[in-house]
């Protein structure tokens, strides 16, 4: 039964929740105010009525008129002005004693005579002291001011008692009851207008959204943000971070509970993600260091109903990126070699196949002699030459591209790469090396190279020295004036046309620099470029790659 009543209550609107909630508060406060009010004001009033009776109490005990009734034991002589002064000043009673507590004087005459009721009198009668006291009389719960009678010897011979019955002072404090109630109606109006106002600001806020719609977007959020492999950031407009997630924690090696809701600049100085707050400008592949960490970050404002609030940031560790770019790189390489020798076989089996119909065994015979001597003699040399298989393979792989583009590719005799250093991967090698030739096979096929009668590509690999060498030539375009080489190495720069440009110099120029190594690009004598990249086989722990 209860979930059944949460459902209900769940099903409603933020606005009437609201409303519901803000009028009863209201009405509740409301009405602790007007009791709390009653009850004070009753108190007031039945201070002030005591007050006033004492006065008057003490203005009669003093009167000779009084003084003179008693001593002469004549309850007549104050009757009637004694019952004058009541309802002059419209209270209950007055009653005068004598020093036994008999009355003198009493609103109702047949209980003149008789011994006064309360028993609050003692104070009065024994110590001569004047108070205020509550005590039920004959009329009932009342107020009461008491003093002592002296003669003219200063003896107590009697007490003066005025009071105000407490129903009377009730009376007079209802009709502020009735207004607190009406208040309080007021108040519940008021209250939905309030809420149904703020209900539609706040939803406003939020888009629309029921506080529990919110909630679960929230977790939503928080749950996808654990299960993105990229690290996530993102600040408001003063630039403390209002959220990151755990790949961001891990790959800055931060803690969660320590960054949140602190400054973007105390935990992350080297950080200029708040800086598209200033140029509203959004920043995508951008290289930068945080917390010890390469990375590439992407940037985005947060703009709400026109405003910028914040910024967000995502960003990957660039080894991470490199390597994939290295894995894609070494896949287009055995896809080149496959398509080639595809591509080749398939028209040498053409040409078998003509000359066997042609009944030309003899040039059947000589076509696939020179074919294996060819291939054997390149695999020959590369088996002896180049000791790692991968390598190997790229070399032999670019030779069938350049067959099939009619280019002309060498490889230098004194070609030599044995056994890599162990902190030398060959995956890295063939990256440099494919961009390398690449880049010659394009510039051979620029406008300005069409005259050339050979178009040549020239390879050299040497492991001899310190160093392991490899160079480039080519007979192409060369090198763009207008570019040097610092410029030819940062992503997206690149002297040809087109997109996904500018990136194979970039990554090769990582590469050497992880191995603290130095790449030199140079144009040749006559037309052409050479490129070259030096790797030590030592690998200097000391120094850093910063170049």
């Amino acid at each position: 039964m209860e979930k059944k009543h949460f459902l209900k209550w769940s099903n409603l609107s933020f606005r009437r929740r609201l409303l519901v909630v803000m009028s009863f508060s209201g009405l509740i406060q409301l009405l602790i105010l007007s009791v709390a009010g009653f009850a004070y004001l009753q108190h007031w009033e039945a201070r002030d009525s005591g007050e006033t009776a004492l006065g008057v109490a003490k203005l009669l005990a003093a009167t000779p008129m009084v003084i003179n009734a008693l001593e002469s034991k004549e309850p007549a002589l104050i009757e009637n002005k004694i019952e004058a002064l009541r309802s002059a000043i419209k209270a209950a009673f007055i009653v005068v004693g004598d020093k036994n507590g008999i009355r003198y004087s009493h609103p109702i005459s047949n209980r003149i005579g008789k011994k006064m009721q309360g028993g609050d009198n003692i104070r009065a009668l024994t110590q001569g002291i004047s108070y205020v006291s509550y005590a039920k009389g004959s009329l009932g719960n009342s107020v009461r001011g008491k003093t002592p009678i002296y003669n003219a010897s200063g003896n107590i011979i009697g007490v003066v008692s005025v009071g105000y019955l407490v129903t009377t002072i009730d009376e007079k404090v209802h009709h502020f009851l009735f207004f607190l109630i009406a208040m309080a109606l007021l108040v519940v109006v008021a209250n939905a207008v309030i809420s149904s106002f703020t209900a539609r600001r706040f939803q406003h806020a939020i888009l629309g959204f029921e506080p529990e719609e919110f909630g679960r977007l929230y977790m939503e959020l928080q749950v996808t943000l654990s299960t993105i492999k990229e690290g996530i950031i993102s600040i408001d407009k003063n630039s403390n971070i209002t959220a990151i997630n755990q790949s961001a924690c891990q790959i800055l090696n931060l803690k969660t509970e320590k960054v949140l809701n602190k400054n973007l600049q105390s935990m992350l100085p080297e950080s200029d993600l708040t800086d598209i707050l200033l140029t509203n400008i959004e920043e995508n592949d951008v290289d930068t260091i945080l917390n010890g960490q390469a990375i590439i970050a992407n940037r985005k404002l947060i703009i709400v109903e026109g405003e910028v609030v914040g910024a967000v940031s995502s960003f990957r560790l660039r080894d991470e990126i490199t390597e994939l770019t290295k894995q894609l790189s070494q896949i287009r390489e055995y896809a080149d070699l496959l398509r080639s020798q595809t591509h080749e076989h398939r028209n040498k089996l053409n040409t078998i196949s003509g000359l066997i119909q042609l009944g030309k065994t003899a040039e059947v015979l000589r076509l696939i002699g020179q074919e294996t001597e060819h291939y054997q003699h390149l695999i020959q040399f590369l088996r002896e030459a180049i000791a790692e298989p991968i390598i190997a393979g790229v070399l032999l792989g670019k030779s069938e591209r350049a067959r099939e583009l009619g280019l002309v590719l060498e490889m230098d005799e004194g070609s030599r790469l044995q056994k890599l250093p162990d902190h030398m991967r060959a995956e890295d090698l063939v990256t440099i090396l494919g961009n390398f030739i690449d880049n010659a096979f394009d510039a051979c096929f620029s406008v300005e190279s069409l005259n050339k009668k050979a178009k040549k590509v020239s390879i050299s690999i040497s492991d001899y020295g310190p160093e392991i060498i490899i160079e480039v030539d080519d007979n192409g375009c060369g090198l763009p004036e207008k570019l040097k080489q610092i410029a030819l190495i940062k992503k997206g720069v690149s002297s040809k046309t087109g997109k996904n440009r500018g990136v194979g110099l970039f990554l090769v120029n990582q590469i050497i620099n992880q191995y603290k190594g130095q790449l030199i690009m140079e144009s040749n004598d006559d037309q052409g470029a050479r490129i070259t990249a030096y790797l030590p086989k030592i690998f200097n722990k000391g120094l850093t790659d910063d170049k």
